[in-house]
Protein backbone atom coordinates (compact mmCIF):
# COMPACT_ATOMS: atom_id res chain seq x y z
CA UNK A 1 0.00 0.00 0.00
CA UNK A 2 1.38 3.30 -1.13
CA UNK A 3 2.17 6.27 1.40
CA UNK A 4 -1.27 8.34 0.31
CA UNK A 5 -3.89 5.44 0.80
CA UNK A 6 -2.53 4.81 3.97
CA UNK A 7 -2.26 8.45 4.92
CA UNK A 8 -6.67 8.46 3.10
CA UNK A 9 -6.78 6.14 5.30
CA UNK A 10 -5.72 7.18 8.83
CA UNK A 11 -7.80 10.75 7.77
CA UNK A 12 -11.22 8.45 7.63
CA UNK A 13 -10.39 6.42 10.49
CA UNK A 14 -9.66 10.05 12.53
CA UNK A 15 -12.89 11.37 10.92
CA UNK A 16 -14.82 8.53 12.35
CA UNK A 17 -13.32 8.24 15.59
CA UNK A 18 -13.40 11.53 16.87
CA UNK A 19 -16.73 13.03 15.05
CA UNK A 20 -15.56 15.70 13.14
CA UNK A 21 -16.84 15.91 10.08
CA UNK A 22 -14.63 17.13 7.01
CA UNK A 23 -13.85 16.36 3.38
CA UNK A 24 -12.50 13.17 3.16
CA UNK A 25 -11.76 10.48 0.20
CA UNK A 26 -14.96 7.94 -0.33
CA UNK A 27 -14.34 4.43 0.77
CA UNK A 28 -14.06 3.09 -2.26
CA UNK A 29 -10.86 5.46 -3.06
CA UNK A 30 -9.26 4.85 0.13
CA UNK A 31 -9.43 1.33 -0.09
CA UNK A 32 -10.42 -0.66 -3.09
CA UNK A 33 -7.74 -1.94 -4.86
CA UNK A 34 -5.40 -2.88 -1.67
CA UNK A 35 -6.19 -6.42 -1.97
CA UNK A 36 -6.80 -9.05 -4.25
CA UNK A 37 -10.64 -10.32 -3.36
CA UNK A 38 -11.91 -13.81 -4.17
CA UNK A 39 -14.90 -16.15 -2.91
CA UNK A 40 -14.79 -16.66 1.02
CA UNK A 41 -13.45 -13.15 1.90
CA UNK A 42 -15.70 -11.12 4.33
CA UNK A 43 -14.21 -7.29 3.97
CA UNK A 44 -15.35 -3.76 3.86
CA UNK A 45 -13.60 -4.11 0.42
CA UNK A 46 -15.73 -6.20 -0.70
CA UNK A 47 -18.55 -4.42 0.45
CA UNK A 48 -17.45 -1.77 -1.83
CA UNK A 49 -16.26 -4.19 -4.36
CA UNK A 50 -20.17 -5.42 -4.75
CA UNK A 51 -21.46 -1.52 -4.77
CA UNK A 52 -19.29 -0.78 -7.66
CA UNK A 53 -20.50 -3.92 -9.42
CA UNK A 54 -24.20 -2.62 -8.50
CA UNK A 55 -23.80 0.84 -9.50
CA UNK A 56 -23.27 -0.83 -13.26
CA UNK A 57 -25.49 -3.44 -13.25
CA UNK A 58 -23.93 -6.62 -12.44
CA UNK A 59 -24.29 -6.98 -8.57
CA UNK A 60 -27.68 -7.38 -8.60
CA UNK A 61 -28.77 -8.89 -4.81
CA UNK A 62 -30.68 -6.48 -3.02
CA UNK A 63 -27.97 -5.08 -0.28
CA UNK A 64 -24.31 -5.20 -0.23
CA UNK A 65 -23.23 -7.92 2.61
CA UNK A 66 -19.34 -7.92 2.80
CA UNK A 67 -19.06 -11.11 2.04
CA UNK A 68 -17.71 -13.03 -0.98
CA UNK A 69 -20.10 -15.38 -1.93
CA UNK A 70 -21.08 -17.49 -4.99
CA UNK A 71 -23.13 -14.40 -6.45
CA UNK A 72 -20.32 -11.70 -6.28
CA UNK A 73 -18.28 -14.05 -7.85
CA UNK A 74 -21.13 -14.49 -10.57
CA UNK A 75 -21.29 -10.52 -10.69
CA UNK A 76 -17.21 -10.40 -11.13
CA UNK A 77 -17.30 -13.15 -13.92
CA UNK A 78 -19.96 -11.00 -15.82
CA UNK A 79 -18.12 -7.85 -15.55
CA UNK A 80 -15.17 -9.41 -16.63
CA UNK A 81 -16.72 -10.88 -19.63
CA UNK A 82 -18.17 -7.87 -20.56
CA UNK A 83 -14.96 -5.94 -20.06
CA UNK A 84 -12.56 -8.61 -22.04
CA UNK A 85 -10.87 -9.73 -18.67
CA UNK A 86 -10.10 -13.29 -17.96
CA UNK A 87 -13.44 -13.87 -16.78
CA UNK A 88 -11.98 -16.05 -12.92
CA UNK A 89 -14.64 -14.72 -10.84
CA UNK A 90 -11.46 -13.09 -8.64
CA UNK A 91 -10.98 -9.04 -8.30
CA UNK A 92 -7.55 -8.54 -8.78
CA UNK A 93 -6.06 -5.24 -9.96
CA UNK A 94 -6.88 -4.94 -13.48
CA UNK A 95 -10.60 -6.00 -12.31
CA UNK A 96 -10.65 -3.51 -9.91
CA UNK A 97 -8.79 -0.77 -12.30
CA UNK A 98 -11.35 -1.73 -15.13
CA UNK A 99 -14.21 -1.04 -11.99
CA UNK A 100 -13.24 2.14 -10.80
CA UNK A 101 -11.84 3.06 -14.41
CA UNK A 102 -15.71 3.51 -15.59
CA UNK A 103 -15.63 0.58 -17.64
CA UNK A 104 -18.70 -0.73 -19.41
CA UNK A 105 -21.64 -1.59 -17.53
CA UNK A 106 -24.85 -3.49 -18.28
CA UNK A 107 -26.89 -1.22 -20.36
CA UNK A 108 -28.09 -1.67 -24.22
CA UNK A 109 -26.75 -0.42 -26.97
CA UNK A 110 -29.66 1.06 -29.10
CA UNK A 111 -29.82 -0.36 -32.73
CA UNK A 112 -32.46 -0.18 -35.59
CA UNK A 113 -35.64 -1.72 -35.22
CA UNK A 114 -35.68 -5.34 -36.53
CA UNK A 115 -38.47 -6.33 -38.61
CA UNK A 116 -37.75 -10.39 -38.65
CA UNK A 117 -39.30 -12.46 -36.42
CA UNK A 118 -36.11 -13.01 -34.42
CA UNK A 119 -34.60 -10.23 -32.96
CA UNK A 120 -31.33 -9.29 -32.70
CA UNK A 121 -29.95 -7.99 -29.16
CA UNK A 122 -26.59 -6.88 -28.27
CA UNK A 123 -25.56 -6.00 -24.54
CA UNK A 124 -27.88 -6.84 -21.26
CA UNK A 125 -30.84 -4.95 -20.60
CA UNK A 126 -32.28 -4.42 -17.17
CA UNK A 127 -34.10 -1.29 -15.47
CA UNK A 128 -33.41 1.82 -16.40
CA UNK A 129 -32.20 0.74 -20.32
CA UNK A 130 -34.04 2.76 -23.08
CA UNK A 131 -34.12 2.89 -26.70
CA UNK A 132 -35.19 0.26 -29.57
CA UNK A 133 -34.02 -3.05 -28.15
CA UNK A 134 -36.08 -1.85 -25.01
CA UNK A 135 -39.10 -1.51 -27.50
CA UNK A 136 -38.21 -5.04 -29.86
CA UNK A 137 -38.11 -6.93 -26.10
CA UNK A 138 -41.27 -5.38 -24.78
CA UNK A 139 -42.78 -6.12 -28.23
CA UNK A 140 -41.63 -9.88 -27.66
CA UNK A 141 -42.88 -9.68 -23.82
CA UNK A 142 -46.33 -8.39 -25.03
CA UNK A 143 -47.33 -10.99 -28.00
CA UNK A 144 -46.23 -13.85 -25.37
CA UNK A 145 -48.78 -12.66 -23.14
CA UNK A 146 -46.46 -11.42 -20.37
CA UNK A 147 -46.35 -7.85 -20.47
CA UNK A 148 -49.73 -5.70 -20.95
CA UNK A 149 -48.55 -2.86 -21.73
CA UNK A 150 -47.64 -1.04 -25.26
CA UNK A 151 -44.23 -1.22 -25.93
CA UNK A 152 -42.53 2.46 -25.35
CA UNK A 153 -38.91 1.51 -24.83
CA UNK A 154 -38.11 2.42 -20.90
CA UNK A 155 -37.44 -0.52 -19.84
CA UNK A 156 -39.26 0.34 -15.86
CA UNK A 157 -40.76 -2.01 -13.38
CA UNK A 158 -43.47 -3.08 -15.42
CA UNK A 159 -41.11 -4.85 -17.79
CA UNK A 160 -38.74 -6.21 -15.03
CA UNK A 161 -41.96 -7.67 -13.96
CA UNK A 162 -42.69 -9.48 -17.36
CA UNK A 163 -39.16 -10.34 -17.60
CA UNK A 164 -38.64 -11.97 -14.61
CA UNK A 165 -42.48 -13.58 -15.25
CA UNK A 166 -41.49 -15.19 -18.54
CA UNK A 167 -37.53 -16.35 -17.37
CA UNK A 168 -39.58 -18.42 -14.98
CA UNK A 169 -41.91 -20.08 -17.14
CA UNK A 170 -38.93 -20.74 -18.87
CA UNK A 171 -36.95 -22.40 -15.94
CA UNK A 172 -33.95 -19.54 -16.51
CA UNK A 173 -32.41 -17.64 -13.66
CA UNK A 174 -35.12 -15.48 -12.36
CA UNK A 175 -33.57 -11.98 -11.85
CA UNK A 176 -35.42 -9.42 -14.25
CA UNK A 177 -32.34 -9.13 -16.21
CA UNK A 178 -32.90 -9.68 -19.98
CA UNK A 179 -29.72 -10.99 -20.97
CA UNK A 180 -28.35 -13.56 -23.52
CA UNK A 181 -30.55 -16.50 -21.99
CA UNK A 182 -33.54 -14.63 -22.15
CA UNK A 183 -32.88 -13.43 -25.37
CA UNK A 184 -33.10 -17.04 -26.82
CA UNK A 185 -35.49 -18.59 -25.09
CA UNK A 186 -37.68 -15.04 -26.43
CA UNK A 187 -36.62 -15.68 -29.59
CA UNK A 188 -37.42 -19.45 -29.60
CA UNK A 189 -40.56 -18.76 -28.16
CA UNK A 190 -42.89 -18.77 -31.23
CA UNK A 191 -45.07 -16.82 -30.33
CA UNK A 192 -46.76 -18.93 -28.12
CA UNK A 193 -48.39 -17.29 -25.20
CA UNK A 194 -47.81 -17.23 -21.00
CA UNK A 195 -49.75 -20.24 -19.32
CA UNK A 196 -53.01 -19.18 -17.86
CA UNK A 197 -52.61 -18.98 -14.21
CA UNK A 198 -53.95 -21.93 -12.68
CA UNK A 199 -55.30 -19.60 -9.70
CA UNK A 200 -58.47 -18.81 -12.03
CA UNK A 201 -61.14 -20.42 -9.88
CA UNK A 202 -64.54 -19.68 -8.89
CA UNK A 203 -62.90 -18.46 -5.48
CA UNK A 204 -60.42 -16.25 -5.90
CA UNK A 205 -63.59 -13.52 -6.31
CA UNK A 206 -61.68 -11.16 -3.88
CA UNK A 207 -57.93 -10.65 -6.16
CA UNK A 208 -57.75 -7.59 -8.81
CA UNK A 209 -56.67 -8.77 -11.55
CA UNK A 210 -53.56 -6.55 -11.51
CA UNK A 211 -52.43 -8.19 -7.87
CA UNK A 212 -53.11 -11.53 -9.83
CA UNK A 213 -51.11 -11.19 -13.25
CA UNK A 214 -47.36 -9.20 -11.30
CA UNK A 215 -45.12 -9.96 -9.30
CA UNK A 216 -44.93 -8.23 -6.30
CA UNK A 217 -42.07 -7.16 -3.80
CA UNK A 218 -40.60 -5.00 -1.02
CA UNK A 219 -40.76 -2.08 -3.38
CA UNK A 220 -44.07 -2.26 -5.10
CA UNK A 221 -46.86 0.41 -4.93
CA UNK A 222 -50.27 0.43 -5.83
CA UNK A 223 -53.85 -1.05 -5.89
CA UNK A 224 -52.19 -4.55 -6.09
CA UNK A 225 -50.17 -3.79 -3.17
CA UNK A 226 -53.21 -3.08 -1.10
CA UNK A 227 -55.09 -5.34 -2.56
CA UNK A 228 -52.86 -7.95 -1.73
CA UNK A 229 -52.13 -6.71 1.79
CA UNK A 230 -56.01 -7.07 2.39
CA UNK A 231 -55.97 -10.77 1.29
CA UNK A 232 -53.23 -11.36 4.11
CA UNK A 233 -54.97 -9.09 6.58
CA UNK A 234 -58.22 -11.75 6.00
CA UNK A 235 -56.37 -14.54 6.63
CA UNK A 236 -54.47 -13.23 10.17
CA UNK A 237 -51.09 -12.49 9.11
CA UNK A 238 -51.02 -8.49 7.83
CA UNK A 239 -52.41 -6.92 11.65
CA UNK A 240 -52.36 -3.38 9.23
CA UNK A 241 -54.89 -1.08 7.32
CA UNK A 242 -53.22 -1.67 3.87
CA UNK A 243 -51.32 0.84 2.88
CA UNK A 244 -50.47 0.69 -0.89
CA UNK A 245 -46.81 0.15 -0.13
CA UNK A 246 -44.93 -3.08 0.00
CA UNK A 247 -42.27 -2.90 2.91
CA UNK A 248 -40.63 -5.16 5.73
CA UNK A 249 -44.13 -5.79 7.21
CA UNK A 250 -45.65 -6.66 3.93
CA UNK A 251 -42.67 -9.49 3.65
CA UNK A 252 -42.45 -10.75 6.43
CA UNK A 253 -46.60 -11.41 6.04
CA UNK A 254 -45.88 -12.95 2.85
CA UNK A 255 -43.37 -15.34 4.46
CA UNK A 256 -45.67 -16.13 7.18
CA UNK A 257 -48.12 -17.70 4.75
CA UNK A 258 -45.92 -18.94 2.58
CA UNK A 259 -44.41 -21.03 5.36
CA UNK A 260 -47.92 -21.88 6.64
CA UNK A 261 -49.10 -22.92 3.26
CA UNK A 262 -45.87 -25.39 1.80
CA UNK A 263 -44.54 -22.56 -0.04
CA UNK A 264 -40.90 -21.30 -0.71
CA UNK A 265 -40.83 -18.02 2.11
CA UNK A 266 -39.06 -15.96 0.18
CA UNK A 267 -41.20 -12.79 1.14
CA UNK A 268 -42.04 -12.19 -2.77
CA UNK A 269 -46.19 -12.50 -3.55
CA UNK A 270 -45.91 -14.37 -7.24
CA UNK A 271 -48.47 -16.42 -8.68
CA UNK A 272 -48.16 -19.40 -6.26
CA UNK A 273 -48.52 -17.24 -3.47
CA UNK A 274 -51.43 -15.34 -5.23
CA UNK A 275 -52.92 -18.67 -6.14
CA UNK A 276 -53.15 -20.37 -2.18
CA UNK A 277 -54.60 -16.52 -1.19
CA UNK A 278 -57.43 -17.01 -3.73
CA UNK A 279 -58.39 -20.44 -2.56
CA UNK A 280 -58.87 -18.99 1.08
CA UNK A 281 -56.30 -20.57 2.79
CA UNK A 282 -55.45 -19.85 6.53
CA UNK A 283 -52.87 -18.97 8.64
CA UNK A 284 -53.14 -19.82 12.75
CA UNK A 285 -50.94 -17.41 14.17
CA UNK A 286 -49.04 -18.11 17.67
CA UNK A 287 -51.64 -15.98 19.42
CA UNK A 288 -54.41 -18.53 19.24
CA UNK A 289 -52.18 -21.09 20.95
CA UNK A 290 -54.12 -19.94 24.21
CA UNK A 291 -53.16 -22.88 27.13
CA UNK A 292 -51.23 -25.46 26.95
CA UNK A 293 -54.70 -27.63 26.66
CA UNK A 294 -54.31 -26.88 23.21
CA UNK A 295 -53.20 -29.70 21.14
CA UNK A 296 -50.06 -30.38 20.07
CA UNK A 297 -50.60 -30.34 16.50
CA UNK A 298 -51.81 -27.15 16.79
CA UNK A 299 -48.86 -25.40 18.84
CA UNK A 300 -46.42 -27.44 16.43
CA UNK A 301 -47.84 -25.95 13.23
CA UNK A 302 -47.76 -22.30 14.60
CA UNK A 303 -44.09 -22.97 15.99
CA UNK A 304 -43.35 -24.40 12.35
CA UNK A 305 -44.31 -21.50 10.84
CA UNK A 306 -42.17 -18.82 13.39
CA UNK A 307 -39.38 -21.17 12.80
CA UNK A 308 -39.54 -20.91 9.05
CA UNK A 309 -40.10 -16.77 9.14
CA UNK A 310 -36.95 -16.81 11.71
CA UNK A 311 -34.53 -18.53 9.50
CA UNK A 312 -35.96 -15.95 5.82
CA UNK A 313 -35.16 -13.20 8.36
CA UNK A 314 -31.49 -14.46 8.41
CA UNK A 315 -30.74 -14.93 4.60
CA UNK A 316 -27.86 -13.36 3.12
CA UNK A 317 -25.97 -13.02 6.87
CA UNK A 318 -22.65 -14.17 6.14
CA UNK A 319 -21.00 -17.99 6.73
CA UNK A 320 -18.48 -17.57 10.07
CA UNK A 321 -17.08 -20.47 11.13
CA UNK A 322 -18.11 -21.01 14.38
CA UNK A 323 -20.69 -18.59 14.36
CA UNK A 324 -23.77 -19.24 16.06
CA UNK A 325 -25.43 -15.45 15.73
CA UNK A 326 -26.90 -13.07 13.47
CA UNK A 327 -23.50 -11.45 12.86
CA UNK A 328 -22.46 -14.59 10.91
CA UNK A 329 -23.31 -18.47 11.30
CA UNK A 330 -22.17 -21.91 11.00
CA UNK A 331 -24.66 -24.07 9.80
CA UNK A 332 -25.16 -25.85 13.10
CA UNK A 333 -24.96 -22.75 14.76
CA UNK A 334 -27.83 -21.24 12.49
CA UNK A 335 -30.00 -24.37 13.21
CA UNK A 336 -29.25 -23.56 16.80
CA UNK A 337 -29.68 -20.42 16.94
CA UNK A 338 -33.05 -20.13 14.99
CA UNK A 339 -35.09 -23.15 16.92
CA UNK A 340 -33.23 -21.37 20.36
CA UNK A 341 -35.62 -18.29 19.36
CA UNK A 342 -38.80 -20.51 19.43
CA UNK A 343 -37.66 -22.13 22.61
CA UNK A 344 -36.26 -25.26 21.16
CA UNK A 345 -32.90 -26.06 22.62
CA UNK A 346 -30.99 -28.63 19.92
CA UNK A 347 -27.21 -29.30 20.40
CA UNK A 348 -24.48 -27.27 18.69
CA UNK A 349 -23.27 -29.52 16.14
CA UNK A 350 -23.97 -31.11 13.11
CA UNK A 351 -23.59 -34.34 13.86
CA UNK A 352 -25.04 -33.71 17.60
CA UNK A 353 -28.30 -32.76 16.42
CA UNK A 354 -28.43 -35.68 13.64
CA UNK A 355 -28.10 -37.98 16.77
CA UNK A 356 -30.17 -36.03 18.51
CA UNK A 357 -33.45 -35.63 16.22
CA UNK A 358 -36.68 -38.15 15.31
CA UNK A 359 -35.55 -39.81 12.37
CA UNK A 360 -38.78 -39.47 9.48
CA UNK A 361 -38.96 -41.17 6.47
CA UNK A 362 -41.45 -37.96 4.43
CA UNK A 363 -40.40 -34.72 4.54
CA UNK A 364 -42.25 -32.14 6.47
CA UNK A 365 -41.68 -28.15 6.70
CA UNK A 366 -39.56 -27.43 9.93
CA UNK A 367 -37.40 -30.66 9.37
CA UNK A 368 -33.47 -30.10 9.91
CA UNK A 369 -32.01 -32.18 6.36
CA UNK A 370 -28.47 -33.64 6.76
CA UNK A 371 -25.74 -33.77 4.35
CA UNK A 372 -22.30 -35.60 4.57
CA UNK A 373 -19.36 -33.12 3.68
CA UNK A 374 -16.09 -33.09 4.08
CA UNK A 375 -16.05 -36.02 5.97
CA UNK A 376 -17.86 -39.49 7.00
CA UNK A 377 -21.25 -38.92 8.30
CA UNK A 378 -23.66 -35.53 9.04
CA UNK A 379 -21.51 -32.35 8.34
CA UNK A 380 -23.79 -29.97 7.17
CA UNK A 381 -27.57 -29.17 7.87
CA UNK A 382 -30.83 -26.87 6.91
CA UNK A 383 -34.15 -25.80 7.89
CA UNK A 384 -36.77 -27.44 4.49
CA UNK A 385 -38.49 -25.02 3.68
CA UNK A 386 -41.09 -26.87 1.26
CA UNK A 387 -41.04 -27.06 -2.53
CA UNK A 388 -38.23 -28.71 -2.04
CA UNK A 389 -35.68 -26.10 -0.79
CA UNK A 390 -33.83 -25.67 1.95
CA UNK A 391 -32.74 -22.85 4.12
CA UNK A 392 -29.00 -22.87 5.53
CA UNK A 393 -25.82 -21.45 6.32
CA UNK A 394 -23.18 -22.18 3.43
CA UNK A 395 -19.58 -21.75 3.38
CA UNK A 396 -19.91 -20.26 0.08
CA UNK A 397 -23.33 -18.61 0.28
CA UNK A 398 -23.54 -17.23 3.97
CA UNK A 399 -27.36 -18.23 5.05
CA UNK A 400 -29.22 -18.63 1.60
CA UNK A 401 -32.03 -20.89 0.09
CA UNK A 402 -31.34 -24.11 -2.14
CA UNK A 403 -33.22 -26.81 -4.30
CA UNK A 404 -32.59 -30.28 -2.81
CA UNK A 405 -32.32 -31.03 -6.16
CA UNK A 406 -28.98 -28.81 -6.63
CA UNK A 407 -26.07 -30.89 -8.34
CA UNK A 408 -23.87 -30.56 -4.87
CA UNK A 409 -26.33 -31.39 -2.63
CA UNK A 410 -28.57 -33.91 -3.93
CA UNK A 411 -25.88 -37.25 -4.00
CA UNK A 412 -24.54 -35.80 -0.38
CA UNK A 413 -28.20 -35.71 1.31
CA UNK A 414 -28.42 -38.20 3.97
CA UNK A 415 -31.76 -37.91 5.73
CA UNK A 416 -33.99 -35.59 7.83
CA UNK A 417 -34.99 -35.38 11.30
CA UNK A 418 -37.35 -33.60 13.78
CA UNK A 419 -37.34 -31.53 16.40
Amino acid sequence: MNQATKMKKAVLTTTVATGIVFAAPTIADAALGDQTLRQGMSHSDVTQLQDELKSKGFFTYEKSTGYYGTITTDAVRKFQKANGLSADGIAGPKTIGALKGGSSSQKATTSSPSTSTNVSYSGILRVGSSGNQVKQLQSQLRSAGFLNKEPNGQFDNATKDAVTSFQRSKNLQVDGIAGPQTFAALNNTGGSKAPAPSNQTTKNTNSSPSATSSILRVGSRGAAVTELQSQLRSVGVFNQNPTGYYGNDTRDAVRKFQSANGLTADGIAGPKTFAKLGQGSTYKPNTEVKSETVSNNNNSGATVTNIVAEASKHIGVPYKWGGGTPSGFDCSGFIQYVFKQQGISVPRTAASQYSAGKSVSSLQVGDVVFFETYKAGPSHNGIYIGNNQFIHSGSSSGVTITSLDNSYWKPRYIGAKRF
